[in-house]
C-alpha cells in the first residue's frame, strides 16, 4: 500500500460507509492509522473527525449513516488515548 497520506480521508471514509459491524469499522481506522508515520496520526485522525463531523445524515442510508456515526464515536476515542 502506498503512503499516500494526504489521501487517507476519501479513502477511509469510502470505506467506513461501505462497514457491516462495529468491530469493521474499527478495524477499517485502525487499519488505515497503522499505515501513517507517527508524525501524522493524530493530524489525520482530526482531519477524519472532522470530515465525519461535517457529514449530512441525508446524503446517507440508514446502514451507512450508522457505520459513520460509529466511526465518529470511536474516532474520539482514539484521539484522547493518542494525546
Amino acid at each position: 500500500m502506498m503512503k499516500a497520506e494526504g489521501n487517507i480521508v476519501p479513502m477511509v471514509m469510502s470505506q467506513i460507509k461501505k462497514g457491516e459491524s462495529y468491530a469493521e469499522v474499527e478495524s477499517i481506522i485502525q487499519n488505515a492509522v497503522s499505515t501513517l508515520s507517527e508524525p501524522n496520526k493524530l493530524a489525520s485522525l482530526e482531519k477524519l473527525h472532522a470530515e465525519l463531523d461535517a457529514m449530512n445524515p441525508l446524503d446517507f442510508n440508514s446502514t451507512e449513516w450508522n457505520a459513520c456515526r460509529y466511526a465518529r464515536m470511536y474516532l474520539r476515542t482514539q484521539m484522547a488515548e493518542a494525546i
